[in-house]
């Protein structure tokens, strides 16, 4: 391999007979066909050919995406990208990862977590502060420092069940010609903690002229702005609407839209979304429980489904906390913080992750800094459990229950009165 990256030596599993695997930067153009064929084998497409023009898009606009070749040809690919992650009200950068695919032939060498690991220490080290994925299961990326989200909820539902009375106006048709206005709505949609905010837009734009029935409605305003729509793919010989994407700016343009999805009950049996960080669904609904056993079993069965498919990990410590203003009371501790991503990358000057020793403070002006105080309570944790802590995704007195975090009855109860945060939804599906 290249400077900068590791010997296969240095990992476990087959690495160690794969002496001609070269780790480097995608190329998007040369690489197209390889990385093709990966999506393909772990069906994310379904014909190379014709939709290969979608994929060279999201590589071009990922200033970090990654590739493992072995004999030459790209077999394993990490893709990053940049964004916004809402914390509270204050905005912080993030890098996330995307598209971490493995072809038949790279099965079991570790190459995708390496990459992924290469991926974020770049992030990182170009000042990201945090990270967040889709996991395609549990346990995977916890290897490498990441937490698993809160449930979010998706909700299938007949339209014409809902209760709103609100009015609508007519809206407007969107293709995948308003990508751009449809991104810009995206990005400049309310936000909300926990909100992730995607800037690769020719990615995005990529993404929706690959659904095979597209189906987008919206509103502008009097400049011609795209400020709140919905964007999904019609299914079930379109008698079902499952929702991609949307976006609102406010109370009004979400009664708006939901007044909207009501009128399509005429023809629209089912419409599929997730839930909004604003709206307990179910109290939108008639007869909910009655509707799901009508139709249970059914082609467009109606149902509250929830799920934690997202994962999230802090960068940079220091800087998250120094952004970090919380109304609950103070409170200092000593932090004895594990990081397991230091495993998977190689020995050299660089990131290495976060373990080490801190004093970290809670409150209105909080803070972490390296060192210790033995006048202060301790709390033992790998970053993957501080991750949720900080973010709000449980508090300490539940995730002393499930995961390696480790404190006194008393600190664990100081924690729970400071860290008084509403649940993280990111509202954006990737």
């Amino acid at each position: 391999p290249p400077a900068g990256f590791p010997s296969p030596l240095c990992f476990s599993d087959a690495t160690m007979f794969d002496r001609d695997i070269d780790i480097r930067e995608c190329r998007p153009e040369q690489d197209l066909k390889a990385i093709a064929q990966i999506w393909y084998e772990c069906g994310w497409i379904e014909d190379i050919e014709k939709e290969s023009k979608y994929i060279l898009p999201f590589l071009e606009d990922s200033p970090d995406a990654l590739v493992a070749a072995i004999n030459g040809v790209p077999e394993c690919v990490v893709v990053g990208f940049p964004g916004t992650l809402h914390y509270l009200d204050t905005p912080l950068s993030l890098g996330g990862i995307a598209a971490v695919t493995t072809s038949h032939i790279a099965r079991r060498r570790s190459l995708a977590r390496m990459l992924t690991a290469q991926v974020l220490r770049r992030q990182a080290e170009s000042g990201h502060l945090v990270s967040v994925l889709g996991m395609f299961d549990q346990g995977f990326y916890d290897k490498l420092g990441f937490g698993t989200g809160p449930y979010e909820n998706w909700v299938t539902f007949d339209p014409g069940t809902l209760t709103i009375r609100d009015h609508y106006r007519p809206p407007v048709r969107l293709t995948e010609d308003d990508a751009v206005d449809i991104h810009s709505a995206m990005v400049n949609r309310r936000k909300v903690h926990g909100t992730l905010s995607i800037t690769a837009a020719k990615a995005f734009g990529a993404e929706l002229a690959a659904h095979e029935q597209p189906f987008g409605l919206g509103y502008r305003d009097g400049d011609g702005n795209l400020t709140h729509f919905i964007w999904g793919e019609m299914r079930n010989d379109g008698h079902k609407l499952k929702i991609q994407f949307s976006a609102y700016r406010n109370r009004q343009d979400l009664f708006e839209l939901l007044a909207l999805m009501k009128s399509l009950g005429d023809q629209v049996n089912a419409i599929e979304i997730l839930e909004p960080g604003e709206v307990q669904f179910q109290d939108l609904l008639k007869l909910p429980f009655r509707h799901e056993r009508i139709t249970d079993g059914a082609k467009n069965a109606q149902r509250i489904t929830a799920s934690a498919f997202w994962q999230f990990r802090i960068l940079n410590l220091e800087a998250c906390l120094a952004e970090t203003r919380l109304s609950g009371p103070d409170v200092e501790f000593n932090l004895h913080l594990s990081d397991p991503i230091s495993e998977h990358l190689p020995e050299e000057d660089g990131w290495q992750g976060l373990g080490g020793e801190y004093r970290v403070r809670l409150g209105k002006e909080s803070s972490a800094r390296v060192g210790t105080d033995p006048s202060l309570p301790t709390l033992t944790c790998s970053i993957n459990t501080f991750s949720r802590l900080w973010l709000g995704v449980r508090p300490a007195s539940h995730l002393v229950n499930s995961t390696d975090l480790v404190a006194s009855d008393e600190l664990i109860e100081d924690l729970d009165r400071a860290l008084l945060l509403p649940k993280p939804h990111l509202g954006w599906d990737f």
